[in-house]
């Protein structure tokens, strides 16, 4: 992993600096708007787990990322609608 994960493979703890439940609006939209880029960079880094995977010949466990991998593109994909809801 890169980008400060190192260390973190089994045991992934996010510290933000804002309480989700008690952000102002504009805390919250800012929150929300990280989450994205941040689940998107993780997207990314599971691909390449994939790829490793695959070329390791662990071929079924690379489908079963992939597969969460699309799962979690789409789920993000709502949160980006729900971020750009609050742009308006």
């Amino acid at each position: 992993m890169h980008d400060g994960h190192e260390g973190h493979a089994g045991h992934h703890h996010h510290h933000h600096d804002l309480e989700a439940t008690s952000a102002s609006r504009e805390e919250a939209v800012a929150l929300l708007g990280y989450m994205v880029a941040h689940n998107e960079h993780h997207a990314e880094e599971l691909t390449e787990l994939a790829e490793n995977m695959r070329g390791l010949g662990l071929a079924d466990a690379a489908e079963e990322i992939e597969n969460s991998v699309a799962d979690f593109k789409e789920g993000n994909l709502k949160l980006r609608t729900a971020f750009a809801l609050l742009q308006k």
